[in-house]
């Protein structure tokens, strides 16, 4: 290999002959102020491909190596300093603070328009530094060239107090990275086509060499030009270099976010074929299952999202640092070939939800900054700001807020209500939400309502519903609807018929059926959602339904007079339990209306079912959730 080292440094000229024994050094200077890039990982990146680019241009056919050092505190960059002045500034900020270096790195062949990127960080904790300290260093008059203005091989213990990740990457060179990354780069690069998607995940699937090979951002019927990056058990990671030729299924995403935020997965894949995908995927489970047999059509089309984007009526938003920063955003997209670390990708927008994110998380963050508020750690129990959920009436239009955070005393949340509201004046709610759970998620052990009404509105077919933060409404209000409407068109149950619902939540479905059965009854463990379900059936004039709390194994192990002549199953994700299951069949009803969340649990449930003597009439899936590959699924059986 003919590789040139793009730097006029000569500690990464040392540090480089440990990775290769013959290379060119070729000094370049770039101006790095031209970089438009505030976050110190992409700037340092940026400022390593700009070295390559420049290099290259006298070596075209050679891989050009570049790295660029900077060192962050929080989100500010402190690259090499302008003179004394500066550099005595620099080394007071980090005096007593944990800072980062950060070298970006950058592989680059012109002559076959490839490039690879990637970066080293390392954790570095000063000790408090006194002014003598400072000046005697400056004295030494050999600072100018460093990142942060100081070099760790010459300041040493005196400085540094703790230094986490790779040495010779603070001296500005991580060779054992570059090391890695050069032999990445100095394989060939492959032109694959590709197949499939590794449904339900994300990545595109393609094959060489018999080898499987997960393409991040392709898409069924791509050709690419790949890199191979990694490998996993056997499996083959590559990332794009070149989109030799796009496929027919691929679409423009529409999220600046996507690809980083899990809250998507498919904006570069047109809306069609996600349906396509999921009921493929959902065909497929159940054949495995042994519900279904294959080649038989009892698995219907996928019922589309009468809205593509800003479909859902809720999401729950986390608070997290970012490079010293107060950020709200949602966690990172997975990745089957590393294992992900939970962490929160900063969100400005959420084309899934609503225009509204843009106006309120400002607000929230500056309210946070102003009170000194950071972001709650599970792990060593500081800060206080665990969530941001937001649910909004897509028919109303009427917006509810609950911040979420550990349990606190003397901050007044009514001053960012108010400020919510004046932006906002469709707030119509506003809840201060405590939580001392040691998991991530959102808990309510206290809920007070510091603005508006308790709950909102929301209108779905003819019905109105009033909503309460802790109460289960399905999350794509146009998609319940039309769920919902498919149960009263395929159950055929009759205006004299009994409706028994298990796991009812706040009732959607039993309210629905009011109208044109006798008699509806709906079990819940939660009494949020029997209050809820019941203030419902108030609000809408019907008499005609009751429900009750308690969990549905007790329920059914207490005799309850006549069965019903149709029973209506919508169980959390992980499906029936084994006595549920039992006690149901001992029922024996004649129409069971199977609503799931979870193929697989879904094709469990209904196995047990055929083993009974129920038959399949129909499965019809919906998409409630565009962009990602979840699908809810209606399945009715009879005996």
């Amino acid at each position: 290999m003919d590789i040139v080292l793009a730097s006029k440094s000569p500690r990464r000229r040392e540090l480089m002959a440990r990775v290769a024994t013959h290379f060119h050094v070729f000094p370049v200077d770039v101006d790095e102020s031209a970089i438009p890039e505030i976050d110190p990982v992409r700037f340092a990146v940026r400022a390593a491909v700009l070295k390559t680019k420049v290099a290259a241009e006298s070596f075209p056919s050679s891989i050009i190596i570049g790295a660029d050092t900077v060192v962050a505190l929080g989100r500010r960059i402190l690259g090499k300093p302008a003179g004394r002045e500066e550099a005595r500034a620099m080394l007071k900020l980090l005096s007593g603070q944990r800072h980062r270096v950060i070298t970006g790195l950058a592989f680059y062949r012109k002559d076959e328009d490839r490039l690879l990127t990637g970066y080293e960080l390392t954790y570095v904790t000063f000790r408090p530094l006194s002014d003598e300290m400072i000046e005697t260093y400056l004295d030494q008059d050999d600072y100018l060239d460093k990142a942060g203005a100081y070099a760790v091989q010459d300041v040493g213990d005196a400085f540094v107090r703790r230094l986490k990740g790779d040495y010779d990457n603070v001296v500005g060179f991580p060779a054992k990275k570059v090391a890695t990354l050069l032999a990445r780069f100095a394989d060939p690069p492959l032109t694959l086509e590709v197949k499939d998607l590794n449904f339900p995940g994300n990545f595109g699937v393609a094959a060489a060499g018999g080898r499987k090979v997960l393409i991040p951002d392709a898409v069924p019927g791509d050709t690419v030009r790949v890199q191979v990056v990694g490998e996993t058990r056997g499996i083959l990671r590559a990332e794009i270099l070149r989109l030799e030729k796009p496929s027919p299924e691929r679409a423009e995403a529409r999220c600046p976010h996507f690809g980083t935020c899990g809250g998507c997965l498919f904006q570069n894949v047109n809306y069609e074929n996600q349906l396509e995908l999921k009921r493929r995927y959902l065909e497929r489970v159940l054949e495995t299952g042994g519900v279904v047999e294959p080649g038989r059509a009892e698995v219907r089309p996928v019922t589309p999202s009468a809205d593509v984007y800003y479909y859902r009526n809720k999401m729950e938003f986390a608070f997290a640092e970012r490079w010293g920063e107060l950020v709200i955003g949602l966690r990172e997209r997975g990745d089957p070939a590393r294992k992900s670390r939970g962490r929160t990708v900063a969100v400005s927008q959420c084309p899934i939800f609503s225009p509204s994110v843009d106006e309120i998380f400002p607000v929230v963050l500056e309210f946070a900054r102003e009170e000194g508020l950071s972001p709650h750690n599970t792990r060593t129990k500081r800060g206080a700001l665990r969530h941001l959920v937001l649910r909004e009436g897509k028919r109303t239009g009427d917006l509810m807020a609950l911040l979420v955070t550990v349990p606190l005393e003397g901050v007044d949340f009514m001053p960012l209500a108010l400020r919510l509201a004046a932006v906002l004046p469709r707030l119509k709610s506003f809840y201060h939400v405590s939580n001392r759970r040691v998991s991530d998620t959102v808990g309510f052990e206290e809920a007070r309502l510091l603005y508006g009404s308790p709950s909102i509105e929301e209108k779905l077919g003819g019905l109105t519903f009033r909503i309460r933060p802790q109460a289960f409404f399905q999350t794509n209000t146009a998609a319940a609807e039309a769920l919902y409407g498919k149960i009263a068109e395929l159950a055929g149950i009759g205006a004299e018929g009994r409706v028994l619902g298990l796991y009812c939540g706040s009732g959607a479905i039993e309210l629905s059926l009011a109208r044109t059965v006798r008699q509806v009854t709906g079990v819940d463990l939660l009494p949020e959602n029997i209050r809820s379900a019941e203030e419902n059936a108030a609000v809408n004039g019907i008499t005609n339904a009751s429900f009750i709390h308690g969990t549905v194994e007790d329920f059914l192990d207490t005799p309850s007079g006549e069965p019903p002549e149709a029973l209506i199953l919508d169980p959390p994700r992980p499906g029936l339990t084994p006595k549920a299951r039992k006690s149901i069949l001992a029922l024996d009803v004649p129409k069971i209306v199977y609503v799931s969340c979870n193929p697989e649990a879904l094709a469990r449930d209904l196995k047990g079912f055929l083993a009974r003597g129920y038959r399949v009439e129909t499965i019809v899936p919906f998409d409630f959730f565009p962009h990602t590959p979840h699908l809810e699924t209606l399945a009715i059986l009879a005996r």
